[in-house]
Protein backbone atom coordinates (compact mmCIF):
# COMPACT_ATOMS: atom_id res chain seq x y z
CA UNK A 1 0.00 0.00 0.00
CA UNK A 2 3.07 2.28 -0.29
CA UNK A 3 3.80 2.35 3.67
CA UNK A 4 7.37 2.67 4.64
CA UNK A 5 8.47 0.29 6.88
CA UNK A 6 9.12 2.61 10.01
CA UNK A 7 5.54 3.80 10.11
CA UNK A 8 4.11 0.41 10.59
CA UNK A 9 6.56 -0.27 13.57
CA UNK A 10 5.70 3.96 15.11
CA UNK A 11 1.62 2.45 14.66
CA UNK A 12 2.63 -0.64 16.70
CA UNK A 13 3.74 1.44 19.62
CA UNK A 14 1.61 3.98 19.32
CA UNK A 15 -1.53 1.21 19.10
CA UNK A 16 -0.17 -0.66 22.05
CA UNK A 17 1.40 -4.00 20.64
CA UNK A 18 2.94 -5.76 22.85
CA UNK A 19 1.30 -4.18 26.23
CA UNK A 20 -1.42 -5.86 28.39
CA UNK A 21 -4.40 -3.52 27.93
CA UNK A 22 -4.66 -2.57 24.30
CA UNK A 23 -5.55 0.15 22.50
CA UNK A 24 -9.33 0.55 21.64
CA UNK A 25 -10.15 1.54 17.82
CA UNK A 26 -12.91 3.44 17.11
CA UNK A 27 -14.88 2.57 13.62
CA UNK A 28 -14.72 5.04 10.66
CA UNK A 29 -16.71 5.46 7.76
CA UNK A 30 -16.52 7.95 4.55
CA UNK A 31 -19.81 9.33 3.91
CA UNK A 32 -20.90 10.69 1.05
CA UNK A 33 -20.27 9.41 -2.72
CA UNK A 34 -16.47 8.83 -2.22
CA UNK A 35 -14.71 5.56 -2.71
CA UNK A 36 -12.11 4.25 -0.25
CA UNK A 37 -9.58 4.55 -3.06
CA UNK A 38 -10.22 8.26 -3.38
CA UNK A 39 -9.15 8.84 0.55
CA UNK A 40 -5.75 10.03 1.08
CA UNK A 41 -4.34 10.64 4.24
CA UNK A 42 -3.75 15.10 4.28
CA UNK A 43 -0.91 16.85 5.92
CA UNK A 44 0.66 13.44 7.41
CA UNK A 45 4.02 14.94 7.06
CA UNK A 46 4.99 18.26 7.70
CA UNK A 47 6.30 20.37 4.87
CA UNK A 48 9.88 20.66 4.63
CA UNK A 49 11.57 24.30 4.36
CA UNK A 50 11.97 25.68 1.06
CA UNK A 51 9.49 23.23 -0.13
CA UNK A 52 5.68 23.93 -1.35
CA UNK A 53 2.96 21.08 -2.16
CA UNK A 54 2.25 20.32 -5.79
CA UNK A 55 -1.48 18.42 -6.08
CA UNK A 56 -1.32 16.43 -9.05
CA UNK A 57 -3.95 15.06 -11.49
CA UNK A 58 -4.64 11.83 -9.98
CA UNK A 59 -4.92 13.55 -6.41
CA UNK A 60 -2.01 12.60 -5.24
CA UNK A 61 0.64 15.57 -3.79
CA UNK A 62 4.07 15.80 -3.89
CA UNK A 63 6.61 18.10 -2.19
CA UNK A 64 9.16 19.95 -4.53
CA UNK A 65 11.07 23.66 -4.22
CA UNK A 66 8.88 26.48 -3.55
CA UNK A 67 10.05 28.31 -6.48
CA UNK A 68 9.62 25.52 -9.34
CA UNK A 69 6.99 26.13 -11.92
CA UNK A 70 3.51 23.94 -11.08
CA UNK A 71 3.50 22.22 -14.43
CA UNK A 72 6.83 21.32 -14.69
CA UNK A 73 6.73 19.88 -11.48
CA UNK A 74 3.57 17.66 -12.74
CA UNK A 75 5.03 16.60 -16.00
CA UNK A 76 8.64 15.50 -14.17
CA UNK A 77 6.42 13.17 -11.69
CA UNK A 78 4.29 12.00 -14.64
CA UNK A 79 7.55 10.71 -16.93
CA UNK A 80 8.95 9.13 -13.64
CA UNK A 81 5.87 7.21 -13.59
CA UNK A 82 5.50 6.26 -17.11
CA UNK A 83 9.09 5.40 -17.18
CA UNK A 84 8.98 3.11 -14.47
Amino acid sequence: HGIVTSMLFRWRVQLGYGRKEKVKLATVRASGACSADALVLQDLLAMPDGMAAFELPGGQRVFAPADADPEAVRRYVVERETAS
